[in-house]
């Protein structure tokens, strides 16, 4: 009998390694991690490779290639699209804020209406999107991000309090599904007022 357990442990871990030998993950953006003699030399040496930090893994992957910054052919000026072929597209049908023109300190709300247009008939009812608006002054700096949350079912909006200095503030709306995302820059203009 316990002849039989330690012959039944040793195949657990036979196998386990076997396993962990044959297992290999490969990232074409770590490629540049694999050696690490020059760095370890330099280290032991006590001299530095450089002044800035290597940069290396997903991140930097996804700085060089984001797929919020492709752009689909035929979109609107606009929006800018990202969806995969023959995937869905989503379009910003309307937007307003009520009131547009409000006190600073005053709250309007802010509501928009999307439709998805795609090649597998998705029903409208049965959209569901993540949105949000970013609020930005003259100059373009950001001041306010807003979650837009689904009130109908092509409807998000969301409340924005101004407590910001009066003057002109535009309105970039950005979107996504599973399917596809887009932004619509400048979509919207509130007035603040002293």
């Amino acid at each position: 009998m316990k002849y039989l357990s330690m012959l039944s442990i040793m195949a657990i871990l036979a196998s386990i390694l076997v396993l962990a030998g044959s297992a290999h993950a490969a990232c074409s953006s770590c490629a540049k991690e694999a050696d690490w003699s020059e760095t370890a030399s330099a280290f032991l040496e006590g001299r530095t490779m450089s002044d800035e930090p290597v940069a290396f893994g997903p991140k930097v992957a996804r700085a060089e290639s984001s797929q919020f910054e492709r752009r689909t052919e035929g979109a609107p000026a606009t929006a800018e699209n990202v969806s995969n072929p023959g995937s869905a597209s989503i379009a910003l049908q309307s937007i307003n804020a009520t009131p547009s023109a409000i006190n600073s300190t005053a709250t309007t709300r802010i509501a928009a209406d999307f439709a998805i247009s795609s090649s597998d008939r998705v029903n409208q009812g049965e959209m569901q999107l993540s949105a949000n608006a970013m609020i930005r002054d003259a100059a373009g700096e950001e001041v306010a991000k807003l979650i837009l949350i689904k009130q109908s079912p092509s409807q998000y909006s969301a409340n924005w309090t101004a407590d910001v200095p009066p003057g002109i503030y535009s309105v970039d709306i950005s979107a996504s599904s599973l399917d596809g995302a887009a932004s619509f820059k400048d979509a919207l203009q509130i007035e603040v007022l002293g």
